[in-house]
């Protein structure tokens, strides 16, 4: 045995003509708040068979006690499809459940004068024509519920009332949860429907979709034929449909977890996804942990965190942006210096007889730039020679040669290799050695876990200098972001560019 539940929209019971309509009409149209609207419209004015829609409401209070004109006069072609669906499957439900709108309370006089208003769309007038067309097919209980919002402003169009309305209503019902549930939601608002599917999955635990599909035979005649869907379809695709907002979204991680349990994903999809996964930790398959300190994929890194950290900040997600935006410029300078360094061909003797080139004795390690080990046992002297070599500001060593790494000192750096260099004012402050700590947003979100207001980021990512910006997205885009690979072109960096977006939409797409 099992239930079904169906819902019930303004074209469900049609006039198979128009014969009777204008004398029964004028039996109750003193009655009705409104007279103007009742004519018979013709479903398809190529078809006259397809019958005629009146306002369900008005059509349910004329013929609501002229039950002898019913078989004569009315037709349901949705609910004809799904009855057909049930005898040829030796269905016998023991229980309908119809539910029916009733918006009387939200629309007063002034509203329901006119022809457009919800109120005459609603169905609750007709349960006397649908109580005889069921209780004439089969041989069970019918319940009905009203879907009857009460909030002025917020009728059964309103996707959030709605579901609040068919969440209370579902609440009424006595079922047992081991017996299948048929749901029938084609009809109604694409609020009622979609309200519908939505309380049925989690309410149910033997749930089909029973939907009605037209096609055309072979004779060109339109034609309905119903389908049960089961409700695993529908929740597998709920959850991808899920899974690919999450990755527009720029949550790719999360959308890999909720389709972990989904069948019938494509393998290639899910690949995709996982390097998608791998992209938003800049971690790469193909290289080799050695291979991080190279320039080719350091500085696709750097680029790869551009466009990451303009998805963060337009997601209001400040403090993975901003500590991906420190990283990303500390990246670059040590990028910028190595790859002009290597340029630099002089050769220089060791203490031991080798002979070197000078641009090989620095090294970029998890530690950052440094002298090379080879050299720890040369005099100070030889070494700050080295360094000088390379352009290094020597002035500022004092016999600390641990300094190379200082973000002060990397731009000098750089400055001193080429004063054709053009930092941005968030680089320049980031590097100034005697800065505000006050003002270093990266350091108090990193150890005093606190949130930050826009105001403060865009001071931040402004470099704290006299410019304007009405967003962080602009601030970022126009402050940082751009001047950022102007630089990174300057020096000839080798990168490869694709828009995140357009690459986070085509991986959402292959989901299916």
């Amino acid at each position: 045995m099992s239930i079904w539940i169906i819902t019930t929209g303004n074209s469900d019971v049609l006039l198979k003509h128009n014969k009777s309509w204008g004398n029964l009409y004028d039996e109750v149209r003193y009655d009705l708040e409104c007279t103007e609207f009742a004519s018979p419209t013709q479903k398809d004015p190529y078809n006259k068979e397809a019958g005629y829609t009146i306002p369900a409401r008005v059509l349910g209070l004329v013929y609501e006690n002229q039950p002898d004109y019913y078989e004569l006069d009315l037709k349901f072609p949705l609910l004809d499809t799904y009855y057909q669906y049930f005898v040829e499957q030796s269905i016998k439900p023991e229980k309908i459940i119809i539910l029916l709108t009733d918006q009387s309370q939200i629309f007063n006089q002034d509203k329901i004068i006119f022809e457009k208003c919800p109120y005459w769309q609603d169905t609750c007038t007709l349960k006397p024509l649908l109580e005889w067309y069921l209780q004439g097919k089969f041989d069970c209980q019918l319940e009905f519920l009203y879907l009857a919002p009460k909030t002025d402003d917020k009728g059964i169009d309103n996707w959030n009332e709605t579901l609040f309305l068919v969440e209370e209503a579902f609440r009424k019902l006595d079922f047992n949860p081991l017996k299948s549930v048929y749901v029938s939601h084609q009809a109604g608002t694409p609020a009622i429907s979609s309200a519908v599917q939505f309380v049925s999955l989690g309410r149910f635990q033997k749930v089909k979709f029973l939907v009605s599909n037209e096609y055309f035979d072979e004779n060109y005649e339109h034609k309905s034929k119903s389908e049960a869907i089961e409700s695993s379809n529908y929740w597998r695709g709920m959850q991808i449909q899920k899974a690919k907002q999450l990755i527009i979204g720029g949550f790719p991680g999360a959308a890999l977890k909720i389709l972990e349990d989904i069948d019938r994903i494509d393998k290639t999809a899910i690949a995709n996804l996982e390097k998608i996964v791998d992209f938003f930790n800049l971690h790469s398959t193909l290289i080799t942990s050695g291979q991080d300190f190279e320039i080719p994929q350091a500085t696709q890194r750097i680029v790869d965190s551009l466009d990451l950290i303009s998805f963060f900040f337009n997601q209001k997600n400040y403090l993975q942006g901003i500590t991906l935006l420190a990283a990303a410029q500390e990246t670059f300078l040590k990028v910028a210096i190595i790859s002009q360094v290597a340029m630099i061909n002089q050769s220089i003797n060791l203490s031991n007889g080798d002979t070197r080139n000078v641009s090989e004795l620095i090294e970029w390690v998890p530690l950052g730039l440094h002298l090379s080990k080879s050299i720890k046992n040369e005099t100070n002297t030889f070494k700050i020679d080295i360094l000088r070599i390379l352009k290094f500001p020597v002035e500022k060593i004092n016999n600390n040669f641990g300094v190379t790494n200082k973000n002060d000192l990397l731009i000098d750096w750089l400055k001193n290799i080429d004063n054709n260099f053009h930092d941005w004012p968030l680089l320049r402050w980031y590097c100034y050695k005697n800065r505000n700590a006050n003002d270093d947003l990266r350091n108090q979100l990193m150890h005093n876990l606190r949130g930050v207001e826009d105001r403060e980021v865009i001071s931040y990512l402004l470099g704290y200098e006299n410019h304007q910006a009405p967003d962080v997205m602009t601030a970022y885009v126009n402050y940082v972001k751009r001047p950022f690979l102007e630089a990174i072109n300057y020096f000839k960096l080798p990168y490869k560019r694709e828009k995140l977006n357009k690459k986070l939409q085509e991986v959402a797409d292959s989901l299916i």
